[in-house]
């Protein structure tokens, strides 16, 4: 907590002293309406002003500038992209596609933009390597954790086994109803995972994320799966199902620290 501002952050991430990461809420902005306050997403009908000043007080609580937070042009996929240079952020037109980064960089943010999808956060504790993951149902189905630990695999020799991850507010499976055919996608796709479970109308995607993470070689326990639903919490989430479209975005960031402790 800083004044209103309420963030959520990994009980199990907070053991890494060199990491800080945390997931928005939708208080503590200056944004009104269907906005209201912290929207974080400048891709909304919401004043651009009033994005920038809630992403600077959002940031600020990490002891960033928004020049050292990088993010992409989220498409729904499970492209990755690697942050290898502290030049400065890409904006706008200038985001590479992707629905997730990585890197190793200290004092470089990496954040996704969420309003029901699953942010994920993973960490290589070993060689100090953090990814932050925007998964969607097209994301999850396409196996993007997968994705992010085989970038960081190739880019900085982790080992999915000595990796720990945080999984946040996103829509539970108590509001998440989607149409049978989607269903079917995933149990065509993943048909031993335990987050596929009645009622059979309705997908569990944060559960199937920890699955997959599970599958991918990640211990339970070094699993941290927040369980709480965006659409549920209308006081404390935005969401995009609930609000018909019509709502601002929380960001899920992590940053390895500068000083190193």
């Amino acid at each position: 907590m800083d004044g209103d501002l309420r963030i959520y952050r990994s009980e199990l991430l907070l053991k890494l002293p060199w990491l800080a990461q945390g997931f928005s809420t939708r208080t503590g902005g200056c944004s009104t309406g269907p906005y209201t306050t912290l929207n974080l997403g400048p891709a909304t009908g919401d004043l651009p002003s009033r994005v920038v000043a809630n992403r600077e007080r959002f940031f600020s609580f990490f002891g960033l500038t928004p020049e050292k937070v990088r993010g992409v042009k989220q498409v729904h996929g499970r492209e990755i992209f690697v942050v290898r240079e502290k030049g400065p952020a890409r904006t706008g037109a200038g985001l590479p596609a992707a629905d997730g980064l990585v890197t190793a960089l200290p004092g470089v943010a990496v954040a996704t933009v969420h309003a029901d999808c699953v942010p994920v956060i993973i960490v290589d504790p070993v060689h100090r390597v953090v990814a932050a993951v925007h998964a969607g149902w097209r994301g999850t189905l396409a196996g993007i954790v997968f994705s992010a630990l085989k970038v960081m695999g190739v880019e900085y020799k982790t080992d999915p086994g000595e990796c720990w991850a945080a999984i946040g507010p996103a829509i539970g499976k108590c509001c998440y109803r989607v149409p049978q055919e989607r269903i079917n996608l995933f149990y065509n796709q993943w048909p031993d995972l335990s987050g596929l479970t009645p009622p059979v109308d309705r997908l569990d995607l944060a559960g199937i994320s920890r699955d997959l993470l599970r599958k991918a070689g990640l211990a339970g326990d070094n699993i941290d799966l927040a369980g709480i639903c965006t659409s549920c919490r209308q006081e404390e989430f935005f969401s995009y199902r609930r609000d018909r479209g019509e709502t601002g975005r929380m960001l899920s960031l992590a940053v390895l620290k500068e000083r190193q402790e």
